[in-house]
C-alpha cells in the first residue's frame, strides 16, 4: 500500500510539472446498425457492430501522438470515445490524470478540431473567433481580456494577414488554423485532431503538423488520427498508436522505436519507402489470407511485447494516482464515481458558461451579420411576394357587392391566404437542415444551447413574418376596393400576418423534423390537402359530419379565410339579388357567412387559433432539435 501511495505521489508531481495525462483501459465501441435481412415495414431490427475491441492507451503531456491505421479501423471513433463525444455504447475506462471525468469537464479540458472545418462562413476570422470567444470564455472576463485572447491567437496562429477576411474566402489551410485557434481560446489541456491535414497541399501539411508539435512543447497532449502521413511528415510526430481492421492495435511506441519494432517481426521497410506508406499497406487486410495471418501475427506479438507491458503499468500508475488523490485530498462530492478535485482541474472548474441571455443576443448578432451581408435572396422573395399580390388583385379590380360578388370575394380571400401561407412556410423550410451540421457541432461541444439556438431563429423570422405581409396587404387590400377603409385596411393585416407568423412556425416544424425537404413533402404535401379541403371553400363547413368536425381548427387556412371573411362581410347588410328569379339569393353579409359555414363571433377564436399553431408548430420543432443534438454525434 505504502509503495502504491509513494507511485502515486511521485505521478502527483509529475502532472503539476507537465499537465494533463489521458489513458483508456480495455475500451469497446459498439454501434447499432440496421439489419436489412430482418428488417421489414412493420419493424426495424438492428444488431450491435463491435468497432474498437479492448483496446488501450496513454496520451501524456508535451507529446504529439499519431493515431494511424487503413479506412475503416476504427480511428476517429477512437478520438471521438476518448474525448467523450461520440454517442454509442462504451465499455471500459477513460481517465484524466487517473480519475474518470464527466462529459462536461471534458468539454473544458479539452479542444477537438474536427476533419470538416464547419463554420458561419459570412463571418470574418476576427468576428468568429470574436462568436467563441463570447461563449467559450469564462463568463466573467472582460471585454479586454477577450481581445486580448483573440489578438493573441490570431498572432500565434499565423492569421493576422487574413483576420478581416470571410471565412468564405480563406484557404483550406487557413481555415484548419482558425478551428485550430477557436479550440485554443480556452487554453485546453488536450487537444484531439481529426485528420487535420486532408485536403491540403504537402506544405500547408506540414505548416498544421509543424504548428501541433509548437503546441505540444507548451505542454499540452495532441492526439491526432492520421490516414497517410507524407514522407517526412511521420517523423514529426512523437508516439504512434497503430489500429487495424476491427479495432485492434497492433502498434503502440515511440516513432524512432517503429522501424526496430517492425523488424522484430519480420517486416522490414526498404530504404526508399515512404515508412507510414508502407507501414498502412503491410498491415491493411486485404482479401488474401496472408495479410490477414500478418496481422494477427503482429496483434499477438504486440500483446507479449515489453511496449505493451509497459504500458500496464503506466496505466496502473495513472489509477494509483487517482486513488491516491481521492484518499489525501480534502473530501470532495462524488456523484456516479465521476470525481472532480481542484487540484488538476482548477481553472476548467471555475470555468462558467454564458447565461442563455448572453447566448441568445451573440446568435442573434450572428444572425443578423449573415442576414445583412446576404440580402440579395430576401430581397428577391419579397419582390416575387409582392408581384404575386399584384398577379392575384389585378382580376379582382373592382369587386362589386351582388351575387356574383360573393363567389369573387371569397376566392379572392382564399388566394391571398393561401399564397401567404405557401410563402411563409416554404421559404423557411431550409433553415434547420441548411444549418444543422454546424449546429449540432457547436451544441455539442458546448458553445451554446438548443433552446437559445432555436429562439435566435424564431425572431429572427419574425419581422420579416410582419413587415412583409403587411406591404403585401397595401396591393391586396387597394387594388380590389375592399371594404372599410383605413380601419379595414389595418384590420384586414392581422389576419394576414398571423397567417404568415403561423406559417413561418408550420416550416420550422417541417424543417425541426425533416433533414431535407423532399422528406418534408411527403408530410406536408397530404396535410395541406387535407387543411384546403376544410378552409370552408371546397366544403360547407356547415354540412361536414361531425367526427370530421374537428379537422378544420388544424387549418391555417380556415382561420385565415374565415377571419378575412368575416372582416368582409359583417358590416355589409344588404346584397341584391340576381335578376334571374330560379338563382338562390344570399341578402345580407351574415348569410354569406352562414353559407361558407363561418361565424361572426369567431374572429377571436381564429386569432387564438392561430396562435396556437404557431406556439404547438414551435414547441414540437424544438422538441425534435433538442433530440437531434442529443442522439447524433458532434464531431
Amino acid at each position: 500500500m505504502i509503495s502504491v501511495i509513494k507511485m502515486g505521489k511521485d505521478a502527483n508531481e509529475n502532472k503539476q510539472k507537465k499537465g494533463l495525462t489521458l489513458s483508456w483501459h480495455n475500451l469497446s465501441v459498439w454501434v447499432e446498425k440496421k439489419d436489412e435481412d430482418k428488417s421489414n415495414w412493420f419493424k426495424v431490427r438492428y444488431y450491435d457492430c463491435k468497432i474498437l475491441r479492448k483496446v488501450s492507451g496513454i496520451a501524456k503531456p508535451g507529446e504529439l501522438m499519431s493515431i494511424m491505421g487503413p479506412s475503416g479501423a476504427g480511428k476517429t471513433t477512437l478520438l471521438a470515445t476518448i474525448s467523450q463525444r461520440l454517442i454509442g455504447g462504451v465499455k471500459g475506462k477513460i481517465l484524466v490524470n487517473g480519475k474518470k471525468i464527466d462529459k462536461e469537464l471534458m468539454l473544458k479540458i479539452s479542444g477537438f478540431v474536427a476533419q470538416h472545418d464547419l463554420a458561419t462562413e459570412i463571418l470574418t476570422v476576427y468576428e468568429h473567433l470574436q462568436f467563441m470567444a463570447r461563449l467559450k470564455l469564462h463568463r466573467h472576463l472582460t471585454n479586454e481580456e477577450r481581445t486580448l485572447r483573440i489578438l493573441s491567437m490570431i498572432s500565434e496562429m499565423g492569421l493576422v494577414d487574413i483576420k478581416y477576411s470571410r471565412l468564405s474566402n480563406i484557404s483550406g489551410g487557413e481555415k484548419k488554423r482558425v478551428s485550430m485557434a477557436v479550440q485554443l481560446l480556452t487554453d485546453p489541456s488536450i487537444l484531439f485532431c481529426d485528420e487535420p491535414t486532408t485536403g491540403l497541399d504537402s506544405f500547408s501539411a506540414f505548416s498544421i503538423v509543424e504548428q501541433l508539435r509548437r503546441i505540444a512543447a507548451t505542454g499540452k497532449a495532441i492526439i491526432c488520427t492520421i490516414h497517410q502521413p507524407a514522407s517526412g511528415m511521420f517523423e514529426m510526430f512523437d508516439h504512434i498508436y497503430f489500429l487495424v481492421a476491427g479495432g485492434r492495435v497492433s502498434l503502440d511506441c515511440n516513432v524512432t522505436e517503429a522501424a526496430e519494432y517492425l523488424r522484430n517481426v519480420g517486416i522490414v521497410c526498404p530504404p526508399s519507402y515512404n515508412f507510414a506508406e508502407f507501414l498502412v499497406s503491410k498491415l491493411a487486410i486485404g482479401d488474401d489470407a496472408e495479410s490477414q495471418i500478418r496481422v494477427n501475427k503482429l496483434c499477438r506479438y504486440y500483446r507479449e511485447s515489453k511496449d505493451y507491458e509497459n504500458l500496464l503499468k503506466n496505466l496502473e500508475i495513472e489509477q494509483s494516482y487517482g486513488r491516491e488523490i481521492m484518499i489525501t485530498e480534502t473530501p470532495v462530492k462524488f456523484t456516479d464515481s465521476i470525481c472532480k478535485p481542484s487540484s488538476d482541474f482548477g481553472k476548467y472548474l471555475a470555468m462558467k458558461r454564458p447565461k442563455h441571455s448572453t447566448q441568445l443576443s451573440w446568435l442573434l448578432w450572428r444572425a443578423s451579420l449573415e442576414l445583412i451581408r446576404k440580402p440579395q435572396q430576401h430581397i428577391l422573395r419579397f419582390a416575387l411576394y409582392l408581384l404575386m399580390a399584384l398577379v392575384i388583385s389585378t382580376p379582382y379590380t373592382e369587386i362589386n357587392v351582388d351575387q356574383e360578388g360573393i363567389q369573387n370575394i371569397q376566392g379572392f380571400l382564399y388566394l391571398v391566404i393561401v399564397e401567404t401561407t405557401f410563402t411563409f412556410t416554404y421559404s423557411v423550410v431550409h433553415t434547420f437542415p441548411a444549418e444543422l451540421a454546424v449546429m449540432m457541432r457547436e451544441v455539442g461541444n458546448g458553445i451554446y444551447s438548443p433552446g437559445p439556438y432555436y429562439i435566435s431563429k424564431l425572431i429572427m423570422l419574425l419581422p420579416r413574418a410582419v413587415i412583409e405581409p403587411a406591404f403585401f396587404s397595401i396591393i391586396t387590400f387597394c387594388i380590389p376596393g375592399l371594404f372599410g377603409g383605413l380601419m379595414g385596411f389595418f384590420l384586414f393585416c392581422i389576419p394576414v400576418i398571423m397567417c404568415s407568423i403561423a406559417a413561418t412556425s408550420y416550416g420550422c416544424l417541417i424543417s425541426s423534423v425533416f433533414d431535407n425537404i423532399e422528406k418534408g413533402s411527403m408530410f406536408s404535401v397530404p396535410y395541406e390537402q387535407v387543411a384546403l379541403l376544410f378552409c370552408g371553400i371546397y366544403l360547407s363547413l356547415s354540412d361536414v359530419p361531425f367526427h370530421f368536425a374537428w379537422v378544420k381548427y388544424v387549418s391555417i387556412f380556415y382561420y385565415g379565410i374565415e377571419a378575412l371573411s368575416i372582416l368582409q362581410w359583417s358590416f355589409i347588410f344588404n346584397i341584391p339579388c340576381s335578376s334571374t328569379p330560379d338563382r338562390p339569393c344570399i341578402n345580407s353579409g351574415n348569410g354569406v357567412l352562414e353559407h361558407f359555414g363561418y361565424s361572426k363571433s369567431n374572429f377571436t377564436m381564429d386569432m387564438l387559433g392561430l396562435l396556437s399553431i404557431y406556439c404547438c408548430c414551435h414547441v414540437v420543432g424544438f422538441i425534435f432539435i433538442w433530440k437531434k443534438c442529443k442522439r447524433n454525434t458532434s464531431y
